[in-house]
């Protein structure tokens, strides 16, 4: 594009044109040129389909940018945990029972499904008590209870003929006049125990299995909602500020840590790739749809948003610096200059 110093007349159509548009973005030509755009763009959405639009490469490179790319400031934990802190401590929190925010029949119908998915259920107590973590829990469990049973002032101990008499007010006494009892109790049951972990979590896979059925789980769920129904939403008790700030930042470390794997990567780009090969072919506004946005909702948002936004670039002076930077790539260029020459 060529720079012309502009003749007055073209000087006179540019200021025209500016105040042209800067007026028709504004009052009540705004907000029907604002409707105008929105049924343009809704109609061209009803014909245009998600791969006319950008297809899946590209769009797999945008998300991966965005997430594994976009560095993370490290004032945001700050920011985020401050915006947390302050709601945990509105006072709407302790104003506000369970049951005002979750409806006795939507937890009901929860309840209902918990029962329904009977396998899945199943599947889920299998997992749990398989578990390494779970298993070595269970076993410690296991050794301390036993143990403290044996060795209580009134424990399976004092009923040793010969044991019972030497202790006198503690069982305490007997580590000190039977030395090495203890070693050999812990270690035979620790081998009890790990021997019969197997058999044991087994069992208690069939007693849970057994217990969770739908009437029990009904009645359990009953007594959940008795409790909790009625108790305030406020975790303010429970958590201060720098826990919850503490929180925050190990989240987003996990975060941080979790965006430098392959497997992230490999999630985006394959969850990218089977939305498009189940969607490519949809309209924009059949997607639209699906996260329901119809053509009245569009417009009634336009409507409610746009104006004072507007008014809001108008008023700071940010509008008319892109009108005027937008027709003047027009005003100043070669093909206008030729317009005024008559050229043809």
């Amino acid at each position: 594009m060529a720079e012309h110093a502009r003749s007055d007349l073209a000087d006179r159509l540019f200021q025209a044109h500016v105040a042209h548009e800067l007026s028709a973005w504004r009052g009540e030509r705004g907000r029907q040129r604002l409707a105008g755009l929105v049924d343009t763009f809704w109609d061209w959405a009803e014909r245009t389909t998600l791969t006319e639009l950008v297809d899946c490469d590209t769009m797999g490179g945008a998300a991966e940018r965005l997430v594994l790319d976009l560095d993370l400031p490290d004032q945001l934990g700050g920011v985020i945990g401050g915006i947390a802190d302050d709601l945990v401590r509105l006072d709407v929190n302790r104003d506000t029972r369970v049951r005002d925010v979750i409806d006795q029949s939507l937890f009901d119908e929860g309840v209902t499904l918990a029962v329904e998915l009977e396998t899945l259920r199943a599947r889920l107590v299998q997992r749990l008590l398989k578990s390494p973590v779970y298993t070595a829990l269970a076993s410690d469990i296991l050794y301390q209870g036993i143990k403290d049973y044996i060795f209580s002032d009134s424990g399976a101990i004092r009923s040793i003929p010969g044991v019972s008499r030497l202790v006198k007010g503690s069982s305490s006494a007997v580590s000190r006049r039977m030395p090495g009892l203890e070693a050999q109790v812990e270690s035979r049951v620790k081998a009890y125990i790990e021997a019969n972990t197997a058999r044991t979590l087994a069992r208690t896979e069939t007693y849970l299995l057994e217990s969770l059925d739908g009437d029990r789980l009904r009645a359990l769920a009953d007594e959940i909602w008795r409790a909790a129904a009625d108790k305030p939403l406020s975790i303010a008790d429970a958590i201060d500020s720098d826990e919850l700030q503490r929180l925050v930042d190990y989240g987003l470390q996990v975060w941080r840590s979790l965006r430098e794997t392959e497997y992230l990567g490999v999630m985006i780009d394959q969850g990218v790739q089977m939305f498009f090969a189940r969607h490519g072919d949809d309209t924009l506004a059949e997607l639209m749809r699906h996260v329901g946005l119809e053509r009245e909702v569009l417009a009634g948002e336009v409507a409610a948003l746009a104006p004072d936004i507007i008014d809001g670039l108008a008023e700071t002076g940010l509008l008319e610096t892109w009108v005027r930077a937008q027709l003047a790539d027009f005003y100043d260029s070669d093909a206008f200059a030729a317009v005024m020459r008559g050229d043809d």
